[in-house]
């Protein structure tokens, strides 16, 4: 087994190895070796605070040793997901003030990534979460396309991934 120093040292450098043209080091947590890097063709959208919720969850994953990219997006109306990390891409959706019909709308636009990462952190949406995930199931399953249906987690205040779904 590595030494953590050794790991530490490792994600550091992988860090700095994305090339400054392309990509923007935001963020290097020293405790973990998670980070964040900003493709320069992400688009922030500030509309309800996402664009707030995406770099907050990008810093949390972080602190728990991820290794985050905010992957290029290439315009209105191009899907594409938010985040990549652990090999898999990620759409993060901030649900502060949605109801569970917004909820479900959400679920069905994160179909361009294999998973779906909800947010809040204000009013406990963790319910209305569940009831719109059993809801987008069924659904789902009605039109016989569950597989297109994303793995859906949240994350926590502390900042760990918590399952609701997944496939």
């Amino acid at each position: 087994m590595l030494e953590r120093p050794v790991l530490i040292a490792e994600a550091l450098r992988q860090y700095h190895s994305y090339n400054s043209d392309e990509w923007e080091k935001v963020y290097f947590d020293e405790a973990s070796g998670g980070f964040n890097v900003y493709h320069k063709a992400h688009q922030f959208t500030p509309k309800g605070g996402g664009d707030k919720a995406e770099k907050v969850v990008g810093k949390m994953l972080a602190k728990h040793g991820k290794r985050v990219e905010f992957l290029p997006e290439n315009g209105k109306g191009k899907s594409v997901p938010d985040l990549a990390f652990d090999g898999k891409t990620w759409d993060v959706k901030y649900i502060n003030h949605a109801n569970e019909e917004t909820i479900r709308t959400y679920i069905k636009d994160t179909r361009k990534a294999e998973n779906a990462l909800f947010y809040w952190d204000e009013n406990d949406k963790l319910d209305a979460l569940k009831s719109a995930v059993v809801r987008s199931i069924g659904y789902f399953k009605k039109k016989n396309t569950l597989r297109a249906m994303p793995n859906i987690y949240y994350i926590n205040k502390e900042g760990a991934l918590k399952p609701i779904f997944v496939r």
